[in-house]
């Protein structure tokens, strides 16, 4: 049974305004569909909310989630982000727009530690934007090369987004890690390319770091100690995988453990602060979870009514074949990441997309990352990408959020960009997951 299209509009437009008012994710999520289960099932239905609930909490795999995050809020605790900052100022200070530059090397790595936009966005917020404004940086080059390296986590992995995605899109999660690195390495040497054009162009943008302050050869030489922790800390969580030698599971318990001896070892959690981070690890894992129950429920409500058979009838019609449903998915989820987190969206939108993708003949794998490279490119856009809101929670307060807004204009296109090079060559991203030890 297919109901009309007029249903979906309406469960759909319900939930944008449930957004729009303000209401969290997954409450409008939730909410919504715990209304339309009980209109269409009456109180019988109640069980279906019970058991999806229970069901998404008992997931094997959401461990691995619990996991990344407590290893995220440990490194951003740690002073990681502080010493590869300053080993990279003393490396590219001399360069123009070498600390933008340097920024978005350390939010890749940052990436590839914590597996998601948020922590890398709000550290180098605070730690590079200061140091950049500092000497002499336009605020709009020093923001958008930290919103736009922020959301590197999206796509570098280990990456959350792509675990659920894994889940939801019955695809190999190790696969989606691995095909992640070249699209993630590639947009990073994009925005450098651009930064380091720009201030060549412009050179009030960026200028250099005085003679004076720039570091000797013996102190950049002593400063690349920085990098000996989070090489052995990725190189332990992605290293494991990619041999075989682990699940992304065990590996997500492994990089917690690397990442807690790191913090030990710096002396970074004493006086309360190891129960301060378990506590906000505890906080965020249970918010992902109700945003994943919540969006789980809409997903029972939309597919009872139809869904898959509503779009196939829509799209089997649509002049330009595979490319214009593949465009609509792209556009129908750039317009959602403007509105809603990403965790929200792949739930909604992976179980419904997947089928199809799968029946025109498209590489579900290279899919799933152009998928999230979509995705990255919402996070960024005005006026509700979520890394906007990330950066304007640190900034300072004579900053507006227009200005953010405008300084991720550039990296907007840039995205673009690397989006197409990785539709138009699959290659990048299917390369590295098909030379992994199964």
């Amino acid at each position: 049974m297919t109901y009309p299209l007029w249903c979906f509009g309406l469960l759909f437009g319900v939930m944008i305004a449930c957004l729009f008012l303000g209401i969290p994710v997954a409450l409008a999520l939730g909410g919504i569909a715990t209304v339309a289960i009980m209109i269409i099932w009456g109180f019988d239905g109640t069980y279906v909310l019970a058991n999806s609930a229970f069901s998404t909490f008992s997931t094997d795999t959401y461990l691995a989630i619990a996991m990344f995050l407590l290893m995220g809020n440990i490194l951003q605790r740690s002073g990681i982000a502080d010493d590869l900052y300053e080993m990279l100022y003393k490396w590219m200070g001399g360069i123009r727009g070498g600390l933008a530059m340097g920024t978005v090397v350390i939010c890749a790595i940052f990436g590839a530690m914590c597996g998601g936009s948020g922590p890398a966005t709000i550290t180098m917020g605070l730690i590079a934007l200061p140091s950049m404004l500092k000497r002499g940086y336009s605020k709009y080059l020093a923001m958008g090369c930290i919103a736009v390296g922020g959301v590197l986590g999206i796509i570098i992995p280990p990456s959350i987004p792509m675990i659920i995605l894994a889940t939801y899109g019955n695809l190999s999660v190790g696969k989606l890690f691995f095909g992640g690195v070249l699209p993630g390495i590639m947009c990073a040497i994009i925005y450098m390319i651009y930064i380091f054009i720009i201030c060549n162009i412009k050179k009030d943008l960026g200028p250099v770091v005085p003679k004076e302050e720039r570091a000797g050869w013996g102190e950049k030489m002593r400063s690349l100690t920085a990098m000996i922790g989070p090489v052995i800390l990725i190189l332990l969580v992605l290293g494991s995988i990619y041999t075989g030698a682990a699940t992304p599971t065990e590996a997500a318990a492994v990089g917690a453990l690397g990442s807690f001896i790191i913090a030990l070892l710096k002396r970074k959690l004493g006086g309360g602060v190891f129960g301060d981070i378990l506590k906000r690890s505890f906080i965020i894992t249970g918010m992902v979870l109700w945003i994943l129950v919540g969006a789980n429920l809409f997903n029972i409500v939309y597919n009872y009514m139809g869904a898959y058979n509503m779009l196939i009838n829509v799209t089997s019609g649509l002049p330009g074949g595979k490319w214009t449903v593949l465009i609509l998915m792209l556009l129908l989820n750039f317009i959602l990441g403007c509105l809603m987190d990403d965790f929200a969206i792949i739930t909604l939108t992976a179980p419904l997309y997947l089928p199809i993708i799968n029946s025109l003949g498209f590489d579900p794998l290279w899919f799933g990352l152009v998928f999230l490279l979509n995705l990255q490119m919402a996070y960024l856009t005005p006026p509700f990408g979520f890394n906007l809101f990330y950066l304007k929670s640190v900034v300072p307060k004579e900053i507006k959020l227009t200005d953010i807004y405008k300084s991720v204009l550039p990296f907007i296109a840039l995205q673009i960009i690397a989006l197409l090079i990785c539709i138009f060559v699959p290659e990048i991203i299917t390369w590295l997951p098909n030379k992994m030890i199964a």
